[in-house]
């Protein structure tokens, strides 16, 4: 029969087994610090206990996260019929999570947001929401959020890398590196602690401490996912920022392209760093051959419009204009359907942009981004990664010999952050 435990933050569960909390338990750690071995830790507590809906919750999300989603959607199916004779609070969080699996992000933040607001110490919905939060780019809600809840987390682990992550997103650099700081004091193995530390150093320009801090922190992170390749682009920015090219470029050959990836998060990575290295007049050539084959094969996952617009850079950076064009089109199609109107106001343009780019066409480049440069955070993505699409405006404007728009966005650029490359094209 059944009885009513807590988890390691306090929050009721309902299992006839132990051994089936203690998978649960090392689960939710294991989400929370983006460790490999989150979807294995709650099968177990499944198999422990199949009854134990949360657990079934927390398979479907790392299934949605892989983009398994038929068994994502299974799993939700599954956790939803299992939680009638549990908590209230259980209720809560399965439905919430259920809601955002089977693909209705609105009503999933609608539920998240009435769950934290009688349960604010369930991190892992509290970490689902800051995700729809980062990908609709609303950093206020999410600074505003963790500032709001950050009493109910004093000396818990986690919650202190996702606060200053969001901190940094609001420029308050000093108070992210702080909090940064103070959530690795108290666990090491916070990977997305590391991940605001990285963020933060690199806006206010303290390459050399990145570099320096960044490696022994990441290692400290033992057991990650494909987050672990995340970090290490983080370095290889570091050094990019410094002008140090070649190590960059090296950095990513190591992460990236012995074994190319499909997943989201590494072809983010991957293939941005890559369009940088071209920005900057660094030869990239057949480099962009694997992301092209993986982007031709992801025209059908391009839900995330920040994923659909690194595919664009890929295709067009891979000189695949048949592909390109073909994606173009589709987005094209999408965008009288879109109710947020982002796929044609936005993305379209966006990609049109990037094209010209590629194609060498800077006049075109210019007239499609610059309307945009107030847009794009909409896409989501952090500052760091939405640079890509900054900097290829303001690189156009260089080449189309635009001397007045080139040196008014190069000085508003080398003021937020004064990366080597921007200072050697202040002096040229």
């Amino acid at each position: 029969m059944a009885a009513m435990h807590t988890d390691a933050w306090g929050l009721p569960v309902t299992t006839s087994s132990v051994r089936a909390l203690e998978h649960y338990d090392r689960a939710v750690r294991a989400l929370l610090g983006w460790e490999a071995c989150a979807l294995d830790e709650f099968q177990a507590a499944t198999r422990e206990d199949p009854g134990l809906a949360l657990a079934h919750a927390g398979a479907a999300i790392c299934f949605f996260l892989e983009e398994r989603f038929a068994e994502a959607r299974a799993a939700a199916e599954t956790a939803r019929q299992t939680v009638a004779g549990a908590s209230a609070r259980e209720r809560s969080h399965v439905e919430a999570m259920a809601l955002l699996v089977v693909g209705k992000p609105p009503d999933a933040e609608r539920a998240m947001r009435e769950h934290l607001a009688t349960y604010p110490r369930d991190l892992t919905v509290l970490q689902r929401l800051y995700f729809i939060w980062f990908w609709q780019g609303r950093f206020p809600e999410m600074v505003d959020f963790t500032s709001a809840i950050a009493t109910h987390y004093e000396g818990a682990p986690f919650f202190g890398g996702l606060h200053a992550f969001a901190l940094e997103q609001a420029n308050r650099c000093d108070e992210a590196v702080r909090v940064a700081d103070a959530a690795l004091a108290r666990d090491p193995r916070d990977a997305w602690g590391v991940h605001a530390l990285a963020h933060a150093l690199y806006e206010q320009a303290i390459f050399d401490t990145g570099i320096t801090r960044l490696p022994p922190a990441t290692h400290r992170c033992t057991g990650l996912n494909w987050f672990h390749n995340h970090l290490v682009w983080h370095l290889a920015l570091m050094h990019f920022a410094k002008g140090e090219f070649e190590r960059a470029s090296a950095i990513g050959r190591g992460a990236f392209e012995r074994t190319p990836s499909s997943i989201a998060g590494d072809l983010h990575d991957s293939i941005s760093l890559l369009w940088r290295l071209s920005l900057v007049g660094e030869a990239v050539g057949d480099r962009w051959q694997p992301f092209v084959e993986i982007a031709r094969q992801r025209l059908d996952r391009q839900g995330l419009m920040f994923h659909a617009a690194h595919l664009a850079m890929a295709l067009a950076g891979g000189g695949d204009w048949a592909t390109a064009e073909r994606q173009l089109g589709m987005l094209r199609e999408r965008a009288p359907k879109d109710r947020t109107g982002l796929v044609g106001d936005v993305l379209v343009p966006l990609v049109e942009g990037l094209h010209g780019f590629a194609g060498g066409d800077w006049r075109r480049t210019i007239e499609r981004l610059e309307p945009l440069r107030g847009r794009i955070v909409e896409l989501g993505g952090s500052r760091a990664q939405r640079d890509v699409f900054h900097d290829t405006f303001l690189e156009a404007c260089f080449r189309a010999g635009d001397t007045e728009r080139a040196q008014r966005y190069l000085a508003e650029r080398v003021a937020r952050r004064p990366d080597h490359y921007w200072i050697t094209r202040t002096a040229a």
